[in-house]
């Protein structure tokens, strides 16, 4: 099974693990996977072996597609029996509906009948690490802790370290709440309560969770890991770009998938007063809060036409009609993105000039 990143990702695809080895019992799966993400497969028992990819980096098409070739050819051989390809690029970004975790599941071709919820197996030592943390920074005598997911890899919000700590400033100072700055940046508050979470991994992270009793977050790591089944899911409140070309907000994929969003706001507006506004009264009464702050993260297809840019590019023609099919399927026939297609084809040469000009004669 190939699915290399992020972290949010993988976490969607243990669920697609957990489905393998319910479809073929007693089968050994390797999961081939990038080495900055093995980490989050950890212990994971529905995982035999672990691949470490090492070649193919972030968006790069041509990396990836040799490794895809390398797999088939040692399926063919007989060096494995079934070769599942559901990383979220090449063809596979044919299948993206505005949800990821929907791309990576239709991927595998299967019926899902398994849970869906992230497997995670957390170490005795990273739950020991998290206690260590909450004992430290005296969690405990705080009514409120807030996990700050602050600086999103997803590119799902547009926070500052220096916004995030003058958020953070003011819910602390308003409320009796300590507020966890959580990224792999350390970041600096003449505040105890505003405390730097940067000293626990994620999966640290995720054991700190249940010592904590709300999330401000931003559909990336930390946020996902917070629903996995060894974390503990905490009320939210999401900060969302609504013009990132990759959408992702969780309400869509809860209710796609039939989560609850009874413990999720998301808004859009992520100015200072308007996400202290929003938390000082989701401290008190999330519900209210829910009705008062909750802003609607609009479908685009942005994506689509970077999708059919990406997909002409190897003349994957077949692909494209799949992302037509996929999107009809969920939004029936919208102009919108009939539009994004056809600007994808339009686009494409001066896109495909410009691309050659840079990476070749500028660089």
């Amino acid at each position: 099974m190939v699915q290399l990143y992020s972290n949010g990702d993988c976490l969607y695809a243990t669920a697609v693990a957990r489905q393998i080895k319910n479809d073929f019992p007693g089968c050994q799966l390797t999961w081939v996977i990038a080495s900055f993400c093995k980490n989050i497969i950890a212990n994971n028992p529905y995982v035999d072996e672990v691949l470490e990819i090492n070649s193919v980096a972030k968006n790069d098409a041509a990396a990836l597609r040799k490794l895809k070739k390398t797999l088939q050819a040692k399926t063919a051989a007989g060096e494995y029996d079934h070769l599942f390809f559901i990383h979220n690029g090449d063809t596979n970004q044919a299948y993206y509906d505005g949800s990821i975790r929907s791309s990576i599941l239709r991927a595998y071709g299967k019926p899902i009948t398994v849970p869906l919820t992230p497997v995670l197996r957390l170490s005795e030592t990273e739950k020991n690490n998290a206690a260590a943390f909450a004992e430290k920074h005296a969690l405990k005598k705080y009514q409120h802790v807030i996990l700050f997911e602050y600086a999103p890899q997803s590119g799902q919000s547009e926070m500052t370290a220096a916004h995030a700590i003058n958020i953070a400033t003011a819910i602390a100072t308003n409320n009796d709440a300590a507020v966890i700055l959580s990224s792999a940046n350390k970041v600096n508050s003449e505040l105890p309560a505003v405390i730097d979470g940067s000293p626990l991994s994620l999966r640290e992270t995720a054991a700190l969770t249940h010592y904590c009793t709300f999330m401000l977050g931003s559909s990336s790591g930390i946020t996902w890991i917070s629903t996995a089944d060894e974390a503990k899911q905490l009320p939210m409140v999401q900060l969302l770009n609504p013009n990132s070309s990759w959408t992702n907000p969780i309400s869509r994929d809860f209710e796609r998938f039939h989560f609850s969003t009874d413990g999720l706001i998301e808004i859009t507006d992520y100015s200072k007063e308007n996400v202290v506004a929003c938390v000082n009264r989701a401290l008190k009464d999330f519900s209210k809060a829910k009705a008062s702050f909750n802003q609607l993260v609009p479908v685009h297809f942005k994506s689509t036409q970077k999708i059919v840019y990406n997909l002409l590019c190897y003349l994957e023609f077949s692909a494209i009609l799949t992302h037509i099919k996929v999107n009809r399927d969920v939004y029936g026939n919208d102009m919108g993105f009939y539009g994004q297609v056809i600007m994808g084809f339009i686009s494409f040469p001066f896109r495909l000039i410009s691309n050659f000009f840079r990476k070749k004669v500028l660089k």
